[in-house]
């Protein structure tokens, strides 16, 4: 092919000319494709050693099986639990390869796609401007009549769009030089969905029946015998690893394997055992048929209304997941709020050539692809952006931001994309700036339990990381399953772990922060005692993206729990759960982590909308305490101890207590997916406030009198260990009027007894013109001076976090 393209033939000077062009351009394409194969053969090797990795870990954990069976009887109870745990953690990192394996297709997929995509762009490009001297020429070629009657770029575009496949008659079977414009035609009407066999639409639901999962990007399944060897992962961003969306092994069941178990026979052992391994490896269409089915009805109701699946893994961890509907239903930020673009410049085609110079493959600018990026997982607010940067490195994002910078041109710097307040996504075209590939662990001291990773690491994926080590993150939040620790720094988020181990500002250690000129501050450092002048990481913690990109972490964490127990009360009023927590710190003090509280409204809206079971019924508010210590006997004579007293005293009249995996996971549901249940209520105006323990609830009643029937249901839960209410309000749909009746009366209301109109989530975009409630001017000014010295032009995240100087 390729000593037939380099043929000139002795045609005239001009004719000669355009087809010794042709000739080096394939000669460029096709040794651009050669090299391809290397890149895939790699990726190949590597999941056939992961798939060898797995099978490695299923005859381990058959293994460990068998040799339970034959000793359970043996066995004394802490025996039994470890053997149980050895299970567990071989079958964590089987499902840890299956996991990585699955990453490594989405990657391969995407440099395929990529690949493929720009070299259809480049050789369209050339063909219209051959086309276009050709017919300047005053001379016709043998050659030319294929470029004169070849379709137009548009109409070849038109026919392959995203989700087409191309019929038999449009698909040449050979790749045949006769003339560049059909060669051009044969290779522009090919897609990688062709090359690839993939579904038919990429944006109708397409299921592969091994691991039913459905609607977004696509990847092969790794599963021989499935009858659709590839299709679709519901995750927005490729290096997010799936979670919840496996049919595999059950294993939290098997942690219920402690104590009480000695009572079970070893036959009905034997049989439960044989039945979840045949389960977890085995793809029997038939026996899936109605999960397929229940999974096509969730993806129906994920189109009508805005759905935010939060969903437990196979261990029942909890983890955010976020299933967009369109844009278009959310109406424009720069609309709804009435705002002005500032004066930075537009992006050019110059820009972009740039930016895909800098990091090929790294540069979106389809808008259906961009769409998610553009709005908040509230739906609250949209911007416009028309182009998506996604960086691995920070040398990359220090040049993005020099260039960026030179030019002005707008920043917005986003991570998972799970915040509250509007920060996280543009308000007009700012270039969006993800930090989605950054995702590598740098380094951690199993001695100091300091751990150094990249910005775009998901907070799950590190706690799972750590895990393995016999350590945990020191924040854990509803949304882990996609927040970045990166973004979690930037908005200092709070969580559930802050009552034990502190805020972000006590455990970063070190920051490396990329400024809007490009240049790098490099405060990395994994000291915990640093008394060296000015503690410059301060400034960007909790910074909001607004002074400058973190590009890495360095973070302390604290070392795995070995006994958790998790306690589900019900109280009669809100002045008991405050005695309770008093009497709570008292006798629990070093063990407890978590004590959190909610109201009947907040559990009628989890049952109503999200199915799930309330073990304690008829109370107006409950709590939910945790404790985490090194011994489980201690930890629970503390505990039961605990829960006598305040049983016998009547400040807390019923509840449960769970002290398997699988209990607890199911009981923090209650709590962490409260959110989730408010936004199947209608439009949800949020308010995370800090308050006074004491006062924290009086917000919510007098927010109940203002709006009465004005609003559907005010609700209240929460930190009560650190002071922090979740106020949200729900109505049919947006609503000014109802608006105005809640703003500025809430921040009104916790200015007057001390509190802070923020407590994690930051102010963004919704917050920034009331922060007066919570900072005296004379702090604001100084903010904006620190603003106006970092980034003199303005250029990131803004219309965010603070007022216009003006």
């Amino acid at each position: 092919m390729r000593a037939r393209a380099a043929a000139g033939g002795g045609a005239a000077g001009a004719w000669s000319g355009h087809k010794m062009a042709t000739a080096m351009y394939l000669e460029h394409y096709l040794d651009s494709i050669e090299n391809l194969p290397c890149e895939l053969q790699r990726n190949f090797q590597l999941m056939r050693e992961l798939d060898q990795r797995t099978e490695d870990k299923k005859a381990e954990i058959d293994s460990l099986a068998a040799e339970y069976i034959a000793s359970v009887k043996s066995m004394l109870p802490e025996q039994r639990v470890e053997h149980i745990k050895k299970i567990q953690n071989a079958y964590s990192k089987c499902k840890e390869y299956s996991d990585d394996k699955v990453q490594l297709a989405m990657q391969t997929y995407e440099m395929v796609d990529k690949h493929i995509r720009r070299l259809d762009a480049d050789l369209a490009r050339f063909e219209a401007d051959l086309k276009d001297k050709l017919e300047a020429s005053d001379f016709e070629s043998p050659g030319g009549r294929g470029l004169k009657k070849g379709r137009s770029q548009k109409d070849k575009r038109g026919s392959r769009g995203r989700g087409r496949r191309t019929s038999e008659e449009d698909t040449p079977k050979k790749k045949k030089l006769k003339g560049g414009s059909e060669f051009a035609d044969t290779i522009l009407s090919v897609h990688p969905s062709d090359v690839l066999d993939m579904p038919v639409d990429p944006n109708e639901p397409t299921y592969c029946l091994c691991h039913q999962v459905s609607y977004g990007e696509m990847i092969g399944c790794d599963n021989p015998d499935c009858p659709i060897e590839w299709f679709h992962f519901a995750c927005v961003d490729l290096t997010t690893k799936p979670k919840g969306k496996w049919d595999t092994m059950a294993m939290s069941s098997l942690v219920q394997c402690h104590v009480g178990w000695c009572c079970l026979t070893l036959q009905r052992w034997q049989m439960n055992c044989q039945n979840r391994t045949l389960a977890a490896w085995t793809s029997a269409t038939a026996q899936r048929t109605h999960k397929q089915k229940r999974l096509a009805e969730q993806l129906r109701m994920a189109k009508v209304r805005p759905s935010i699946l939060w969903r437990a893994g196979p261990l029942g961890r909890r983890a955010l997941h976020t299933s967009f509907t369109s844009s278009q239903e959310v109406m424009l930020t720069s609309e709804r709020y009435g705002v002005q673009r500032l004066p930075f410049s537009h992006v050019s085609d110059s820009d972009l050539a740039f930016f895909e110079h800098m990091i090929p493959g790294g540069v979106i600018t389809d808008p259906e692809e961009l769409k998610p990026f553009n709005v908040d997982w509230l739906q609250s607010v949209r911007g416009s952006s028309k182009l998506l940067l996604r960086p691995r490195t920070t040398a990359q994002v220090s040049e993005i931001l020099r260039y960026c910078n030179e030019r002005n041109l707008a920043v917005n710097p986003q991570g998972g994309n799970t915040g509250l307040v509007g920060g996280s996504v543009p308000v007009f075209d700012e270039i969006i700036l993800s930090t989605a590939l950054m995702n590598q662990v740098i380094s951690f001291d199993s001695v100091s339990g300091v751990l150094v990773c990249q910005a775009g690491c998901i907070l799950e994926n590190l706690n799972q990381y750590l895990e393995e080590l016999d350590f945990i993150m020191p924040l854990d939040l509803g949304a882990k399953g996609s927040c970045h620790i990166g973004g979690n720094v930037a908005t200092n988020a709070g969580g559930l772990r802050l009552l034990r181990y502190g805020s972000l500002r006590g455990t970063v250690l070190g920051l490396e922060v990329v400024l809007a000129n490009g240049s790098v501050l490099n405060c990395l450092t994994s000291l915990r005692k640093d008394n060296t002048g000015y503690d410059l990481k301060q400034l960007f913690i909790g910074s909001e993206g607004t002074l400058g990109v973190i590009t890495a972490v360095s973070i302390l964490c604290p070392r795995k729990p070995m006994a958790v127990n998790l306690a589900f009360l019900g109280c009669q009023s809100f002045s008991q759960i405050l005695e309770t927590f008093t009497t709570c710190k008292g006798m629990l003090g070093e063990i407890l982590s978590a004590y959190e509280f909610m109201d009947d409204r907040c559990m009628k809206l989890v049952v109503s909308h999200l199915k799930l079971s309330n073990p304690v019924t008829e109370s107006p508010f409950f709590i939910l305490i945790e404790t985490s210590g090194s011994n489980t006997t201690h930890d629970q004579e503390k505990l039961n101890n605990f829960l006598e007293c305040v049983m016998a005293s009547g400040l807390v009249t019923d509840g449960t207590v769970a002290t398997d995996d699988k209990k607890i996971k199911t009981l923090w549901a209650l709590r962490e997916r409260i959110t989730e249940a408010l936004t199947y209520d209608g439009y949800v105006f949020k308010y995370d406030i800090s308050l006074p323990v004491e006062k924290l609830y009086d917000l919510v009643i007098d927010t109940r009198v203002r709006l009465g029937r004005s609003a559907k249901n005010v609700v209240g839960y929460g930190h009560l260990g650190d002071g922090n209410l979740h106020l949200n309000i729900t109505a049919e749909s947006y609503s000014h009027t109802l608006l105005d009746a809640i703003e500025p009366f809430v921040y009104e209301w916790t200015a007057k007894y001390r509190g802070s109109i923020s407590a994690e989530h930051g102010l963004g975009f919704k917050k920034k013109h009331y922060i007066q409630y919570s900072k005296p001017w004379e702090t604001v000014l100084l903010m904006q001076q620190f603003k106006a010295m970092l980034d003199p032009k303005g250029i990131l995240n803004p219309y965010k976090t603070l007022p216009s100087s003006s």
